[in-house]
């Protein structure tokens, strides 16, 4: 769907259609959707195709030549909250292309891209017309809403960590295995936009002004923040896959231990019980109180088995 938007007084508004110097936001767009791009800004068909394979890494074209001269292409990896086939909440990543032309600025994502509600959302010192100031503060929230994922991500974590200690199914380890992809797939995206910041970085004819410079190095570092978060989670995950995974087994030693005391108990009567029951004379077989003592004596060798085994720490 294409959705056009232009800045009147440094508030970003959404227009009925296009008008030079604006933006031009397509989400999940069709054949004919980038078809028209294509024609209306005379387009390499790789820019606007390039965001419907999901495995695209990023990347940046045209950012050696000038703007009037080829268009460039800016093409990042974003975050974005899925389920895992169990059925625990994940996060994957997909592409997101920024496009720079002479007469706007134009973006496009396969998917939705939650982080551009809070982009709309801010409604100071934007204006459309600056493409490249305009790019830049996309590249940030992009790298923002990557630092939101991981809050979240440390706050499941933490809850998680409230249950380790009644660990005895493979719902947590499932729950960390999804973490964990989350975390490996950031990895790699992270580190993919770092070296695509640094070609921006490299760029003659892209964001060589001062304030460009400035808060070019503001993303790297927002950008290096995050990979930083992500690389202490996944040693977290680790730890926790590590220590889940010996509590699991503790615990099932420990319900395995009981159920092996508790059939030693009921193990006691049984054998008396058969001894008693065999069709020969046997010592006290004769009293009127054999029955009363016999189990009161299998209580009290149970008891004591019971005790020895408590105290052996067997459970």
């Amino acid at each position: 769907m294409l959705n056009y938007f232009h800045t009147q007084a440094g508030q970003l508004l959404p227009i009925a259609d296009y008008q030079r110097n604006c933006w031009v936001h397509v989400e999940q767009p069709t054949v004919n959707e980038l078809n028209q791009l294509q024609t209306r800004f005379t387009l390499p068909s790789d820019y606007l195709t390039a965001v419907l394979d999901d495995k695209e890494n990023p990347r940046a074209e045209g950012i050696h030549h000038s703007i009037i001269e080829q268009p460039a292409l800016i093409l990042l990896r974003f975050p974005h909250e899925t389920v895992s086939p169990l059925g625990y909440n994940e996060y994957t990543t997909f592409p997101f292309a920024i496009i720079l032309t002479a007469e706007a600025l134009i973006t496009i994502s396969n998917h939705s891209a939650p982080f551009i509600q809070d982009f709309l959302l801010q409604q100071t010192q934007l204006n459309t017309s600056n493409h490249e100031r305009f790019a830049l503060q996309l590249i940030w929230f992009i790298n923002k809403y990557y630092l939101d994922c991981l809050d979240e991500n440390s706050r499941a974590m933490d809850e998680l960590e409230k249950t380790l200690s009644l660990a005895n199914e493979n719902n947590d380890l499932f729950q960390l295995t999804a973490m964990q992809k989350s975390l490996i797939r950031f990895q790699t995206a992270l580190h993919k936009n770092r070296q695509l910041l640094a070609n921006l970085q490299a760029s003659k004819f892209y964001f060589e002004t001062a304030p460009f410079i400035k808060l070019l190095r503001d993303i790297l570092i927002e950008s290096e923040q995050a990979a930083t978060t992500t690389i202490q989670q996944k040693q977290i995950i680790d730890e926790y896959n590590t220590t889940v995974s010996s509590i699991v087994s503790n615990n099932l030693n420990i319900i395995m231990k009981v159920l092996t005391s508790i059939t030693i108990i009921l193990t006691i009567p049984t054998i008396i019980g058969g001894i008693y029951g065999m069709n020969v004379h046997l010592p006290g077989a004769a009293s009127a109180h054999a029955f009363a003592v016999i189990i009161f004596g299998t209580l009290i060798v149970s008891w004591l088995a019971a005790w020895w085994l408590r105290h052996r720490h067997f459970f």
